[in-house]
């Protein structure tokens, strides 16, 4: 199906967008992603192959903030049990999409100054090296802390000379042992503490290989029109920054407007929008964050956070910022998994980002072109209240292949199965060099040429045993070089998801009689038979 731009009657007044495709921002953007807790928390096998594992191939980030921990937060005594645990997720990135990791630790611990910061230096280096001997060789990006944070929280921006002492003693560890691990300054949150980051660049450059910061969206609301172009302008400063010393700049962590206080007796941090009629203007906006950053030249960037932090007893504190809900709330996605998400999905790194023109004040865009595919995406968010026609230029060669267009709209975003991207609404292409179309209100649309029409083939050899509370049931793995995760149905209604290649059937319904189906899906969202 091919749809259809506005008739000639609605080509009266609309958005013009020029794609100037060899005019570069940057041509090594990491991507979009998350920062991603998940590998620190305990969960079953089912829980992680079903729905984390599943979902993160699906948002496929090419990039991820990730926590290392010490052993109930005291420095020096690593958590062998928790960083195998982080080796294993990262390594699960790395083969699976290709995600680079910037790590950095919670509760890392006060030392005092010369012998005993330098065994702190020896265990920080300890930790990296079992990560990358144990194939995590994706992590490229380590900070000794989160937010500049110590004996209190951003604490080290009234002490940034300790702040360096630590990355001074980590630096000659990394070298004496050539890790390839470059060290991040400064991490600080919120903008009002980037002033961090020319201390830094002034102080130690020479042991910096990175600067990063991170920014929630506080004092803006979600339908603030001015803030795309005061992030766009804050995240340039910091980019400049970065580049006067021959260096990036990451967005490490970042969010829309925080609740921060007590509920029921415990501490709660959440996106203040969550659960509210808001949220869905709110996911535009963080996705209006992420094209600011991407258009001032951005790295990487990396939501707060994949999934929600379980829920666990004695925990001091709530936190429920992801995109979907924990296994004890039942994995539920939020609005931001299905802006966001296309995202993460489309603005893959390795890319470059290439300038894009636009003549409205009210519709932001961004396009990258991946530099392994050659494959492009173009996201447009229309931050008007009513459609308007889109005329699409392409200064360069245009692509020859129609874009899918995927849509998310604020008055009615989607809800899926398993937490599955939105099916796209259908093509759209380029004719006498200029795409046609009509954007939503208030909306994000993602145009791609990164995808394939081949569906991966029927699976077979599928099994169903009895076994203690269910039905087993296994099949052989899909021949599909882009396999994404299989669909199980019972009585072609659809009871999970899975990226291996058995499930236990253990629902409602799993003493029913019927018919069990699975079905293979690939990284571009086409089934099976």
């Amino acid at each position: 199906m091919v749809v259809l731009g506005p008739t000639t009657a609605q080509l009266v007044t609309g958005v013009e967008i020029t794609v100037h495709a060899t005019d570069a921002i940057l041509d090594h953007f990491e991507g979009v992603g998350f920062h991603a807790s998940h590998p620190l928390h305990w969960t079953t096998k089912e829980h992680f192959e079903q729905v984390l594992a599943k979902r993160w191939r699906e948002l496929a980030p090419s990039f991820a903030r990730v926590n290392h921990r010490w052993a109930q937060r005291r420095p020096v005594q690593s958590d062998r049990q928790a960083l195998e645990a982080l080796a294993r997720h990262l390594v699960f990135m790395k083969e699976n999409t290709g995600t680079v990791v910037y790590l950095t630790t919670f509760g890392m611990g006060e030392t005092e100054p010369g012998e005993e910061r330098r065994r702190y230096a020896q265990a920080v280096a300890n930790d990296l090296e079992f990560l990358l001997k144990a194939g995590a060789t994706n992590l490229r990006y380590y900070c000794v802390t989160n937010e500049l944070s110590l004996t209190a929280w951003a604490s080290l921006r009234n002490d940034l000379a300790t702040f360096r002492d630590y990355h001074q003693e980590i630096f000659a560890e990394l070298r004496k042992r050539n890790l390839p691990v470059l060290l991040l300054a400064t991490d600080a949150s919120p903008i009002r503490y980037w002033s961090t980051l020319e201390w830094a660049a002034e102080h130690m450059d020479e042991i910096t290989g990175v600067y990063g910061g991170h920014h929630y969206i506080e004092s803006d609301d979600p339908g603030d029109l001015e803030f795309y172009d005061y992030f766009y302008k804050q995240c340039l400063w910091a980019v400049q920054l970065a580049r006067s010393k021959g260096k990036d700049f990451i967005l490490g962590e970042f969010g829309s407007r925080q609740y921060h206080d007590r509920r029921w007796g415990i501490r709660w941090d959440t996106c203040l929008h969550y659960g509210t009629q808001r949220e869905p203007q709110a996911a535009l906006q963080v996705c209006e964050a992420a094209l600011a950053a991407i258009n001032a030249g951005v790295c990487a960037m990396a939501y707060w956070t994949f999934t929600d932090y379980p829920d666990e007893p004695g925990l001091a504190r709530i936190n429920q910022w992801g995109v979907f809900k924990w296994l004890t709330n039942g994995c539920e996605t939020r609005a931001p998994y299905y802006a966001y998400g296309l995202l993460t999905k489309f603005f893959r790194g390795p890319a470059t980002v290439v300038r894009v023109e636009v003549n409205d004040a009210l519709v932001r865009a961004s396009a990258v072109r991946n530099n392994e595919t050659g494959q492009w995406s173009v996201a447009i968010i229309n931050r008007r209240t009513s459609a308007i026609p889109l005329w699409l230029r392409w200064n360069g060669s245009a692509p020859v292949r129609p874009f899918r267009k995927y849509v998310f709209e604020v008055a009615a975003p989607p809800r899926t199965d398993d937490g599955d991207l939105q099916e796209p609404l259908g093509k759209v292409g380029f004719a006498d060099g200029v795409l046609v179309d009509t954007l939503p209100a208030n909306s994000l649309v993602v145009y791609t040429t990164a995808y394939d029409e081949e569906p991966p083939p029927a699976v077979e050899g599928l099994k169903v045993e009895p076994v203690a509370g269910g039905r087993r049931l296994s099949w052989l793995p899909s021949p599909a070089t882009d396999l994404c995760y299989y669909r199980i149905y019972h009585n072609n209604l659809r009871i999970g998801s899975t990226i291996t290649t058995e499930f236990l059937d253990t629902g409602p319904t799993r003493n029913q009689p019927g018919r069990y189906r699975v079905v293979a899906v690939d990284t571009s969202g086409n089934a099976g038979p």
